[in-house]
């Protein structure tokens, strides 16, 4: 029987691959064209309950207060997305079998929160369920309401108390106006989401968790079911005005980090995806620990000359607060001082400072990259500020930036250069 050479590796033994192959096929199908291929990760969601303000107005000014920040969307730490049931019938058509649908049914979801210490989220469950229903709405005479201590032949007046679902209340407002779940993914090169509206949400089953004494680790969440009666789908580039609540800064950190790419930022969108992550992971890699090559062989040929080896450097900074603390003993704390983006070999140098010079705005960008590093580091200013300091510059003194930018191999050339030029 011949073999089939797709499936016996032992046949192609004298191949480049012999026995065993590498992991080229899934590279092939998940990391060309952007990842586009590659599967989204259940923890980039974002949920967004939108509650009807003209129904919390109902229920008082301090729970329209607490809710309408919507601060309960965020500790949603788990959801369903919709599920469908279609039913089908088949028939006989002339003998042959013919399946045809008769209904979709939408079936309930599930969407846990934290019971977070300020007690937002079962606020969410107490402002809906005094909306809806009048119950939970005595609370004179201590723990035993009026409403509950009347007896069956008691006289009309003691018997006038509403129960259940008989509120005097807006019928026409419901309490939700949807509820809408966000995966947040990456599409060619921009954060995106595909959205899941729910219409009509209506919840099925509310549950507090279980206190156990036993359960040192665990942590309290609230739990509910919604019915619905249909599903909106949508696909938008993520930001702040498509999805409510979603970066906002009271919780959110918007501040960029100042250990970014150099050059990043200007690769063209229509670049090879091997040569566009290429060039991510060699700026990544050239700002931690300055080397411009993966291969292991050549790696102390590209380390600075002026370093000491890896684990035994210890860097002078600007100041006597930068650095991690340890011991009291001076010589078991590393000083922390941001290090040269710039590449270190003669040969990278040339080759980096062709590539830098022929391209202007990479080359802005990587002598402002470098310029607000020392800005930050010799001046007190944050990333951000530095930034925003060096836009502010001219083009006269951005022009020397840059040239010293590309000519100054080492950080204390380039510091000495921008002392020159005035701006440190």
């Amino acid at each position: 029987m011949a073999s089939n050479s797709f499936y016996d590796n032992f046949s192609s033994l004298d191949s480049g691959k012999g026995i065993m192959g590498d992991f080229a096929h899934a590279s092939a199908l998940y990391r060309r064209n952007n990842f586009r291929l590659a599967p989204k990760t259940k923890f980039l969601y974002h949920v967004v309950i939108d509650v009807n303000t003209t129904a919390l107005s109902v229920l008082g000014n301090s729970v329209f207060s607490l809710l309408n920040k919507r601060e309960f969307n965020l500790l949603a730490n788990a959801a369903d997305l919709p599920r469908y049931s279609i039913q089908t019938e088949t028939l006989n058509q002339y003998n042959r079998k013919k399946v045809v649908q008769t209904q979709i049914t939408y079936n309930e979801v599930g969407i846990d929160f934290h019971d977070d210490n300020a007690g937002l989220t079962s606020l969410l469950w107490e402002a809906y369920y005094r909306y809806y229903y009048q119950d939970g709405n005595y609370t004179d005479q201590s723990s035993r309401p009026r409403a509950y201590q009347t007896k069956l032949y008691d006289t009309d007046v003691a018997n006038t108390y509403r129960h259940g679902f008989n509120r005097r209340r807006p019928t026409d407002i419901p309490f939700f106006n949807s509820i809408t779940i966000h995966q947040l993914h990456p599409q060619n090169k921009e954060s995106t989401f595909t959205s899941f509206t729910l219409v009509n949400p209506i919840i099925t089953e509310w549950q507090h968790d279980r206190v156990d004494q036993a359960d040192a680790s665990g942590v309290m969440r609230n739990s509910m079911r919604i019915a619905y009666e249909s599903v909106l789908y949508d696909r938008e580039i993520t930001s702040p005005e498509k999805i409510q609540s979603f970066g906002d800064i009271s919780h959110y950190d918007t501040m960029p980090s100042p250990y970014e790419s150099v050059s990043t930022s200007t690769i063209a969108k229509d670049t090879d995806d091997n040569t566009f992550w290429g060039e991510v992971f060699t700026d990544l890699l050239s700002n931690l620990i300055t080397l411009t090559d993966f291969n292991s062989q050549q790696r102390e040929s590209q380390l600075p000359t002026n370093n000491q080896p890896l684990g035994q450097i210890i860097l002078s900074p600007n100041n006597t607060t930068n650095f991690f603390p340890s011991r009291s003993n001076e010589n078991n704390f590393t000083n922390a001082q941001p290090v040269s983006t710039f590449v270190s070999s003669n040969i990278s140098n040339q080759q980096f400072n062709r590539e830098v010079s022929s391209n202007q705005q990479r080359l802005a960008d990587f002598a402002k990259g470098r310029t607000t590093t020392q800005l930050s580091t010799y001046t007190g200013r944050n990333i951000q500020e530095s930034k925003q300091f060096y836009d502010t510059l001219s083009p006269n003194v951005k022009s020397q930036i840059e040239q010293a930018a590309v000519t100054e191999s080492s950080t204390e050339g380039f510091v000495a250069r921008l002392n020159e030029i005035g701006i440190l």
